[in-house]
């Protein structure tokens, strides 16, 4: 199989064009590692250097140095490369490949990522701009005697969360999370709520769209949690948090969501200590009367 058979249909990107261009100048070893990698790139995406060389037939060095003589730095570069041309899609297949394709199998790696992915939405939420978003939520919310609660997916574990901490300091809440009921059932409870607090990620979804939709007829403020800020979601908030949750196309995380919720829940209390003090005791003497 010659090169510009392997590569004949291929989406254009990187290893094809380069692949293309180059082929006559590479050795057949090489060329046989890269047309290997071209055929087989979902596989490639996953695996080490040494693993290559095992399904190739050659060695883990030969492998690095097909890589870099069509241009790419390393394995990990051209995996990048390969997941970036496999496509855009957010299915939960799509993402962990992505991902997995700049982590090359090692925990060590992983755990590196991570906390650098962190480090970065870390900093952002930490930004002056962002900042001044949360506190323009804080005072939208704190004057609600009922506060609504939207999450979908993963995200309506971090609603629910934020719904438990809201109660136990006093604060009356509803959750909007299509799980204990249907989401249609749950949202007549928006005529009760005063604000409503929303986690809506990505592109806009029939779930959210609908939730807002509701909101804006019976005139309930916004406060939406997002990484689009400029999305058709965000035109309908009175405000608008924007919060990272990852490296572009890979597996969401859901750590700086987390951390601004806790921001608000604490500063929710620091504005009403008295209500806080006076729930938690209560809470406490209830634990006592069932499981004492």
């Amino acid at each position: 199989m010659g090169a510009g058979t392997s590569i004949a249909g291929k989406a254009n990107d990187k290893l094809s064009d380069r692949l293309r261009v180059r082929a006559h100048t590479l050795s057949p070893s090489l060329l046989r590692v890269l047309e290997f990698i071209d055929a087989h790139r979902h596989e490639a995406m996953t695996k080490s250097a040494m693993e290559l060389a095992a399904a190739i037939g050659t060695s883990d060095a030969t492998v690095i140095r097909a890589v870099q003589a069509v241009g790419f730095d390393g394995l990990r570069e051209l995996k990048e490369v390969l997941a970036t041309a496999s496509g855009t899609g957010q299915t939960p297949v799509d993402t962990i490949r992505r991902t997995c394709a700049s982590l090359e199998q090692h925990s060590a790696t992983a755990i590196d990522q991570v906390f650098a992915d962190h480090q970065e939405t870390f900093t952002a939420l930490a930004s002056d701009e962002v900042r001044g978003s949360i506190l323009a939520a804080i005072e939208k919310l704190s004057t609600a005697k009922r506060i609504g609660v939207f999450g979908i997916g993963a995200t309506a574990f971090l609603a629910r969360y934020f719904s438990l901490s809201l109660n136990r300091t006093g604060r009356s809440t509803a959750v909007f999370d299509d799980c204990v009921a249907p989401l249609p059932e749950q949202l007549l409870e928006i005529r009760g709520v005063d604000a409503l607090l929303m986690l809506a990620y990505g592109k806009p979804y029939k779930q959210a769209t609908s939730t807002i939709a509701e909101a804006r007829r019976l005139r309930v403020p916004i406060v939406l949690i997002t990484d689009k800020a400029e999305s058709s979601m965000a035109r309908h908030a009175a405000v608008v948090v924007p919060v990272l949750r990852r490296h572009a196309g890979h597996v969401a995380m859901h750590g700086t969501t987390l951390v601004c919720l806790e921001a608000i829940i604490f500063a929710l209390v620091a504005n009403d200590p008295t209500r806080a003090i006076a729930n938690l005791e209560r809470l406490q003497e209830l634990r006592k009367a069932v499981y004492k």
